[in-house]
């Protein structure tokens, strides 16, 4: 029988402090660090991989003995579809009493569509993100694509938009002329245009000064890349579920279940050693308890939300399952099936 791993409190504290300083001071950096807007969640997932196992192997440990391994994978895939099809139509009850009794979102299954412009003009960037002078931002949200700018003073901007079916603009920025399906914005200086796009693709050209602006003055999504040319085309395509499902695997579920599930909670088991039958399975409460407080402590540095803290509650889950199984595969399958999951279901709801 293996001996159980050396308790070592202060050691995991130590590095539970290394990782959330490294995810918060990333996170806070990337406004002012271009570089890191496009790698911060490889930057961040290869801390929560690298770190533990390197502390363990240079004591001499085993990253085996807490449960970072590949053994019995068909056997924890089956366990965590078992978990999927035991706590997901719950999950989904309660999704949709948030959505609709918290957030007061409509349920809009006819408006639900699995077809996304390209990954790289998702979302909006951080506040905390400055526009430049002489910039201008475009990013989707679903359906709905935004334009923002900072032009030098006594510059105009004109931005066309053309798609296959008819542009909607938004009540909100700047006001539109339509030409034909699509729209024609012109402005000041410095602004926002709005508009939902129900079409297979749309494309955007934009003139500042008169002029059309450079590829690398156009800068898409989060991210803020520069774009490839100008005008610029986005089409709507699967892919991003394919993306979606490799970040939630590689870049969030691993690393996390190898840090929180296999490493936390392999030294706080030992030091929380009376165990409780639950379900057939002996698990130590306070080592579940604890790892759940720091997995929320952890999600609420990096966005301090109260919502965030949520995440305490399936984290006992997926340490009971660590315990049931006694590896981290079926933890990061389920972790990540959770995540795909919300984010499908959002797809419901406007």
């Amino acid at each position: 029988m293996t001996a159980p791993p050396p308790k070592r409190p202060r050691e995991a504290l130590l590095l539970y402090a290394i990782t959330s300083l490294v995810t918060v001071g990333l996170t806070l950096m990337q406004g002012s660090l271009g570089f890191l807007r496009g790698g911060l969640l490889v930057i961040v997932a290869a801390t929560f991989l690298y770190l533990p196992v390197e502390v363990l192997v240079r004591r001499g440990e085993d990253p085996e003995d807490f449960g970072i391994h590949r053994r019995q994978l068909p056997r924890s895939l089956l366990y965590a579809l078992k978990v999927m099809a035991l706590t997901f139509p719950a999950y989904l009850v309660g999704f949709h009493v948030w959505q609709t009794q918290v957030l007061r979102h409509d349920l809009a299954p006819a408006e639900a569509r699995f077809d996304r412009f390209p990954v790289e003009l998702e979302d909006a960037p951080p506040s905390e993100l400055p526009i430049r002078e002489g910039e201008v931002r475009l990013y989707a949200e679903r359906d709905q694509v935004t334009a923002h700018w900072d032009l030098p003073l006594g510059q105009r901007l004109t931005l066309d938009v053309l798609s296959d079916l008819e542009v909607v603009p938004s009540p909100s920025g700047l006001p539109a002329q339509r030409e034909g399906t699509g729209l024609r914005y012109a402005g000041p200086a410095d602004g926002f245009a709005r508009f939902r796009v129900p079409g297979e693709w749309f494309e955007v050209s934009i003139e500042a000064g008169g002029d059309q602006l450079p590829p690398e003055r156009l800068k898409l999504g989060m991210a803020a890349l520069s774009a490839d040319d100008q005008p610029y085309r986005a089409k709507r395509s699967y892919l991003w579920l394919l993306n979606l499902l490799l970040v939630q695997i590689l870049l969030v579920a691993l690393p996390e279940e190898v840090f929180y599930r296999g490493y936390l909670q392999g030294r706080f088991d030992a030091l929380f050693p009376r165990r409780r039958r639950i379900f057939g399975v002996e698990v130590s409460v306070g080592s579940l308890l604890l790892t759940s407080a720091l997995f929320g402590l952890g999600h609420f540095l990096v966005i301090p939300s109260p919502a965030r803290l949520a995440v305490f509650f399936p984290s006992l889950l997926f340490g009971y399952m660590r315990t049931a199984t006694g590896g981290i595969a079926a933890c990061v399958v389920y972790h990540a099936a959770c995540n795909v999951l919300v984010e499908l279901a959002s797809n419901f709801y406007r």
